[in-house]
């Protein structure tokens, strides 16, 4: 199996009611996102589609062992699709993008570093070799995915839309 990586779409109001109604629909339109990003690598506060790679495993577990997030950002959500990737593709509506954006960007990197863990780097049952995520967890690393991850669900809420999560 190769790395696992995470990636993130944002879909306005109307392509987000599509979605949910078209799966086959959102995954294509959400593979032209993706090529789109690939083409013009935009910084995560303008893409409509956004990747932490393989720091997601590392990132998950610090966020979780904090405890307090109103919604997952990385994991969580409502199922949209099937398993196209390691996970069904997931989404977050509207009011939790809302909710991810708010603690994200009001919870500094800083007050989350001292919760990492090198030993837990990713969740087993969706990670079974947690030795790919191990140079994932240098604090730079993490706290550089983490300002991303903040940035692009910060936009996401400003803009109304709804996120896709797919670990791929």
């Amino acid at each position: 199996m190769g790395m696992i990586h995470c990636e993130y779409a944002r879909l306005a109001a109307d392509d987000f009611d599509k979605a949910r109604t078209d799966p086959t629909w959102a995954l294509e339109h959400i593979d032209e996102l993706a090529g789109e990003w690939v083409q013009m690598d935009l910084p995560a506060q303008e893409a409509r589609y956004f990747s932490i790679g393989t720091v997601w495993g590392p990132l998950h577990n610090v966020l979780r062992t904090h405890g307090e997030m109103p919604v997952d950002p990385v994991q969580g959500g409502a199922a949209l699709g099937s398993a196209k990737g390691i996970t069904p593709v997931r989404y977050l509506g509207p009011e939790d993008v809302e909710k991810a954006a708010a603690f994200l960007v009001g919870t500094s990197f800083d007050t989350l570093a001292p919760l990492a863990d090198t030993t837990r780097v990713c969740d087993e049952e969706v990670c079974p070799d947690p030795s790919e995520h191990a140079t994932e967890t240098d604090a730079e690393r993490l706290g550089q995915a983490y300002g991303e991850l903040a940035a692009f669900y910060g936009a996401a809420a400003e803009a109304g839309d709804a996120v896709v999560l797919m670990l791929n």
